[in-house]
């Protein structure tokens, strides 16, 4: 087992003692009490975290009031030793680092105790891995911009202007904005075609990003089938009836070598629950993952409404938190063909709360080939209507000579 490191932990009580209000904002931002394994450091920092919150000063009498006469001599004692002042940010996280590393040990203590005693599911350990993982983020670590940094900053984003991550599509691009740390919606009914766009604007994005596509309805044989299909430009009727034909084989061989270059994955999610997500997502290190769909996800809920909220909240928070774009399918209520809102996002109205971007696909069954993309939430630009054309065939969407409908 690792040990805390007693000297750490002793310097931040030390600390807070000789000067409570520098120090203890720094220590609250940073730690917790289940950061300290020095027993009557824990209790000391608990007693300390009381009284900041309270508002309360901090010092002997009022410490002591709290934790009582005993711990007198390690409060001095730890005053006394304390090396210095100037380095109190240096103490506070090495107690912070070696806290890191304890709870992750004691993970994989535990993942390794599983592994040789039980026979639960593959998807359990990924969810511990991912657990340990999750023990070195620096999830406090936020930079905190003040006016004149934040004026700079914008100067000198306008020198060298900020990339977005395309889409695939120039048109959509030039009103939507996707970033880091976006959460995004594309919803529509059933045969919309939503599984087909996304995978389009995952061939795309993984030129560049690691992106990590996870399937919850779909087997991998199956997405590769039309990932293959729109790469090549080849009949996907061709595909799964088996009848390609050389011409076929010379076209699809020759897109090897850069299909294989592209950095992305299929995950087999079936089951999985968004928390799941997020920890593979961290193991893994993609910068962009799609989900196909949303509300097959696994969550807690007495009703599928309240299902559906927990998991957008889910995926937000996953998005801001680990700075990572996430692109979620999400199917429509059937209305016909009444114009598509974003209240037509089934089971939630939280979706339509958390997201930074909502696209709808629609089609009428009297024109298959056409599909309109509605841009129903923008929060960083405009909305309205692109036109696509959708080649079945080929599992291809082509816009439809740029046209953009604003409102």
């Amino acid at each position: 087992m690792l040990k805390p490191n007693y000297l750490a932990e002793q310097s931040v009580i030390g600390a807070i003692m000789l000067d409570s209000k520098k120090v203890m904002p720094l220590a609250a931002l940073k730690l917790t009490e289940d950061d300290f394994y020095i027993s009557e450091f824990k209790t000391i920092f608990s007693a300390c975290m009381k009284l900041y919150r309270q508002h309360k000063a901090i010092d002997s009498v009022t410490l002591f009031s709290v934790v009582g006469d005993e711990y007198k001599k390690t409060v001095l004692e730890a005053a006394q030793l304390v090396p210095s002042l100037s380095n109190v940010e240096n103490y506070i996280d090495a107690v912070a680092e070696q806290s890191k590393r304890i709870k992750a040990h004691e993970k994989a203590v535990q993942l390794v105790a599983e592994l040789e005693q039980s026979d639960r599911q593959i998807t359990d350990y990924q969810s511990m891995v991912a657990d340990i993982a999750k023990c070195f983020n620096n999830k406090n670590d936020n930079k905190v911009v003040n006016a004149e940094q934040g004026f700079l900053e914008f100067l000198d984003g306008q020198e060298r202007p900020k990339e977005y991550i395309g889409s695939g599509f120039s048109l959509l691009d030039k009103f939507v904005y996707i970033d880091k740390g976006d959460f995004v919606i594309v919803g529509g009914r059933p045969s919309a075609g939503k599984t087909a766009f996304t995978l389009q604007m995952l061939l795309h994005m993984a030129k560049k990003y690691k992106v990590g596509y996870f399937s919850l309805e779909t087997k991998p044989s199956k997405i590769f089938d039309r990932l293959i299909s729109n790469y090549s430009w080849t009949s996907f009727n061709k595909i799964k009836t088996n009848s390609l034909q050389d011409k076929d084989w010379i076209n699809i061989t020759n897109c090897f070598d850069t299909f294989s270059k592209l950095n992305f994955d299929i995950i087999p999610a079936a089951g999985w629950t968004a928390e799941q997500i997020q920890g593979y997502t961290e193991v893994a290190g993609y910068d962009i993952v799609f989900i196909d769909y949303l509300t097959l996800l696994r969550a807690k809920g007495k009703d599928d409404v309240e299902r559906a909220t927990h998991i957008s909240k889910a995926l937000h928070i996953f998005a801001q938190q680990d700075n990572v774009t996430v692109i979620a399918i999400s199917q429509l209520s059937r209305k016909g063909k009444i114009e598509l809102e974003m209240t037509s996002l089934r089971d939630s109205g939280q979706i339509e709360q958390d997201a930074d971007i909502i696209l709808l696909l629609n089609y009428d069954e009297d024109y298959p080939d056409e599909r309109d993309l509605k841009i129903a939430k923008n929060k960083e630009g405009k909305i309205g209507k692109i036109k696509f054309n959708f080649d079945g065939d080929l599992q291809k969407f082509s816009l439809v000579e740029t046209r953009y409908d604003e409102q």
